[in-house]
């Protein structure tokens, strides 16, 4: 995609996220959902590991709760994202909790409020399969990290990929999770490299009010991204659930999460 095209985009997600915004935070309400919670945030806390004194930005913050959570552990925290109603959120809620946490409305196909070799570590969670600019952002992430400085990002497995080209093939329901039982995983066009519109919806079953846009790539394409943006891979993870509780039947099965940690190496 192209620069004018890339911007086109990245207008239309801006409107998205700004129409969804309340909605959003919401659902994820300072603690991130069930999926979150035991199956994502703990692989993020191994990957990170100690973050005391380290500076973090965290690149498409949403409503703040990572922020939040890492500059409870002593991590001085610098938050970005492209709506100026979940920034707005992150401020309110970071001050309810007297913490300090710098909030901007940035872009993170460009970054261009951020100054080069400023942080120990970027995170970017369940952010890039929402934006058209990989290569541009992994660029953006290496040039604000030091040398040395590690980036943690997270995305929905793309060989499961409910949010582009696959599926589950669902049973009855569960009448003790709610859930209904997964039959199988069905996946197709795993090559086709394309954007999708999903609705989210709320805690209480109502749809967003407007579609949210996903890009599927390939595992190959995020690999290659990165490598190329000048960073090393130490750590590819697919997280599975901390608890047995069957409510997790389907992810104990597949992956529902692919996480990555890589490092600024040299100059």
């Amino acid at each position: 995609m192209d620069r004018e095209g890339t911007w086109k985009s990245m207008s239309h997600l801006k409107t998205q996220w700004e129409t969804n915004a309340r909605a959003y935070a919401d659902l994820i309400a300072d603690r991130g959902t069930p999926f979150h919670r035991q199956i994502l945030i703990p692989c993020l806390d191994r990957l990170l590991g100690e973050v005391a004194g380290l500076r973090i930005l965290d690149a498409g913050c949403g409503e703040g709760y990572l922020s939040r959570r890492y500059a409870r552990r002593g991590a001085q925290v610098v938050g970005v994202d492209i709506s100026e109603s979940l920034v707005e959120i992150c401020r309110e809620r970071a001050a309810e909790e007297g913490l300090t946490i710098e909030y901007h409305v940035e872009d993170i196909c460009s970054l261009k409020g951020l100054s080069d070799e400023e942080f120990d570590i970027v995170l970017c969670n369940l952010v890039l399969l929402n934006v058209p600019c990989l290569d541009d952002a992994l660029t953006g992430f290496r040039r604000a990290l030091k040398t040395d400085g590690v980036l943690v990002f997270s995305i929905v497995h793309p060989a499961f990929n409910f949010y582009g080209p696959g599926q589950w093939e669902l049973g009855d329901r569960d009448p003790v999770t709610k859930r209904r039982h997964g039959v199988h995983f069905t996946m197709d066009n795993y090559f086709e490299e394309r954007s999708f519109k999903r609705v989210w919806r709320t805690r209480s079953g109502e749809a967003f009010p407007a579609a949210i846009t996903f890009y599927h790539r390939t595992i190959s394409t995020y690999v290659r991204a990165v490598v190329s943006a000048g960073l090393q891979i130490e750590a590819l993870e697919e997280p599975l659930p901390e608890t047995d509780d069957p409510f997790f039947e389907r992810e104990r099965r597949i992956p529902m999460f692919m996480v990555f940690k890589a490092r600024r190496v040299g100059q």
